[in-house]
């Protein structure tokens, strides 16, 4: 029977159909990174038939140890702080007792680049000539009972921080040490409120202004905050919490501003905050405080509130500054007068910069540039905080699949090798977070734990908690040598 010429070709339409779903599907890989904001993770069909991405570099890489030394004066006094500072790593070496499993992982230490092993030792990196470029702040932890105010510590970085992870363990683990209580800084409203176990935090209203999505002027924290009458916060501290000493407020008013303040569940009261023209200070209350509540009596118009602090009268307060989506570049466009008047407000001796994640790229292997640019912002940073160490947390582990197993991106070697370069060029303290994170198992791992996020990228609390414990073996080997040569 002879075919009607008008009648559909259904096996051409089938494979031009499955075509078109091959295309699309295919296309599906070269997605971006982020689309309105939202990271994007990319289908790879062939994934399983590619050769597995290799994590060694195609770049130079520059070793920590030997950036430090390159740094050096060699006058009798700083080669009599090297061998120190060596003979004390050699008996933390001894000291150990046992290595932990996670860092036997065999998976781990294949994959980690040659090049890059040179670096692993748990040590903060100083790139000061002198081999001291945490002396003013050690010097400042041992006189912290004749300060009159807390040993003050900013962690400046993204959502690796967020809720307070990592900073959280880290300040506990300080405190439990050097004494101390609070939380520190505390922004008005939080998109992880519900997420942080470090306080509770509460409020209606406000609108949040961040340095990240609007143009304005910014103190420290990138953001400030604007209400209404009503408008109010609550933060409670966890039971079982020692009860910090002063909660203060943050804020420029171009007339009288009129807070009612509830401290411990107790009676309100009026606050009035004068008026001022710049970033003012102003005690909201002072003793054993739990909780606090403040909301916006009258005012409200011409107000702008920055944050608050919530502080022990001494010991170790540390805060945390975390914006999402922050590359650090940011820290260049601070507003000037702003950041030195809360500097002077709350004054800082040593500060963590934590950034990176947001700007690697996983075809890109070259951040010379980026490290150029954070260079120049950090410049203006530090002429802007007076007298404060400065220590950089290398970006931390990122991982991508290969093969069915996840490695570290070749981007992250390359991110850390630009921040390496910039903290010699810059003269600062360096700490690889990346290693650190490897030496628990990398992020791979640590995910399959639940101590990070399936996105291979964030640590939950449970690994921001055991990336303390890294953090604090190489602090307190610092304490040991800033000691000795004091």
């Amino acid at each position: 029977m002879e075919r009607n010429s008008k009648s559909p070709d259904y096996l051409l339409r089938f494979w031009l159909l499955a075509l078109c779903i091959t295309i699309g599907l295919g296309g599906l890989y070269f997605l971006p990174e982020q689309i309105l904001g939202w990271d994007i993770n990319k289908v790879d069909l062939l994934g399983d038939l590619r050769r597995g991405q290799t994590d060694s570099l195609a770049i130079s890489t520059d070793d920590p140890r030997a950036l430090s030394q390159q740094a050096r004066s060699q006058t009798a006094e700083v080669r009599k702080r090297e061998a120190i500072y060596e003979q004390l790593k050699q008996e933390q070496v001894k000291s150990s007792s046992s290595i932990s499993s996670t860092e036997e992982d065999s998976d781990t230490t294949r994959r980690t680049p040659k090049s890059i092993e040179l670096s692993e030792a748990n040590t903060l990196s100083d790139m000061t000539a002198g081999h001291d470029g945490l002396q003013h702040f050690f010097s400042q932890l041992r006189q912290r009972n004749g300060l009159h105010r807390p040993i003050r510590i900013a962690v400046l970085g993204d959502s690796f921080i967020e809720g307070d992870i990592f900073t959280g363990a880290l300040r506990s683990a300080l405190q439990t040490r050097y004494g101390g209580s609070g939380v520190g800084w505390m922004p008005i409203t939080s998109e992880t409120a519900g997420f942080r176990q470090t306080i509770r935090h509460e409020f209606k209203g406000w609108k949040d202004h961040n340095q990240f999505h609007s143009k304005g002027k910014y103190p420290l924290s990138g953001h400030y905050y604007t209400g209404s009458e009503g408008d109010w916060a609550r933060y409670t501290l966890p039971k079982g919490s020692t009860p910090c000493a002063e909660a203060t407020i943050y804020y420029r008013s171009t007339s009288t501003t009129t807070l009612s303040v509830t401290v411990n569940g107790g009676e309100s009261s009026l606050v009035e905050l004068p008026p001022s023209d710049g970033l003012t200070a102003h005690q909201l209350a002072l003793g054993s405080i739990s909780s606090l509540r403040f909301s916006l009596a009258s005012g409200a118009s011409g107000f702008i509130c920055y944050g608050v602090s919530l502080d022990g009268a001494s010991g170790v307060s540390l805060d945390n500054f975390s914006l999402r989506g922050n590359s650090g570049l940011l820290l260049g466009s601070l507003d000037t007068e702003l950041t030195r008047s809360f500097a002077h407000a709350r004054p800082y001796d040593l500060i963590i910069l934590q950034y990176g994640l947001n700007a690697i790229g996983p075809k890109q292997l070259d951040y010379s540039g980026y490290g150029k640019q954070f260079g120049r912002s950090l410049h203006h940073l530090r002429s802007l905080l007076g007298r404060a160490d400065y220590l950089l947390l290398g970006v931390s582990d990122r991982g991508t699949k290969s093969d069915g197993q996840v490695i570290t991106m070749p981007a992250v070697h390359a991110m850390e090798q630009a921040q390496l370069r910039l903290a010699a060029d810059q003269g600062i303290v360096f700490w690889s977070t990346r290693a650190a994170v490897g030496r628990l198992g990398g992020i791979g791992k640590l995910a399959e734990r639940g101590w990070a996020a399936k996105d291979y990228t964030h640590l939950s609390h449970r690994g921001g908690k055991e990336l303390a414990k890294q953090f604090l073996d190489a602090f307190l080997l610092e304490e040991k040598y800033y000691d000795a040569i004091k």
